[in-house]
């Protein structure tokens, strides 16, 4: 995989950069209407790969310690 950088113009005027949020809510909203519940089950099987391929071991720490 190739890390590619995107540069955006960050000089904006409080007013541009309050359109822009506006439009990636509305971009944002319209996307859940459309795609919601695909992404739903999209999000829960990638968690569901990650909790099946954990090789975390419980460690106990009930042993006292020699100082």
């Amino acid at each position: 995989m190739t890390m590619r950088i995107t540069r955006l113009t960050t000089y904006w005027t409080a007013d541009e950069a309050d359109t822009v949020i506006a439009l990636l809510d509305e971009l944002r909203d319209r996307l859940w209407e459309t795609y919601g519940d695909q992404i739903i089950v999209l999000r829960r099987n990638a968690m569901q790969r990650c909790d099946s391929t954990t090789d975390q071991t419980e460690l106990s720490f009930n042993e006292d310690i020699d100082f």
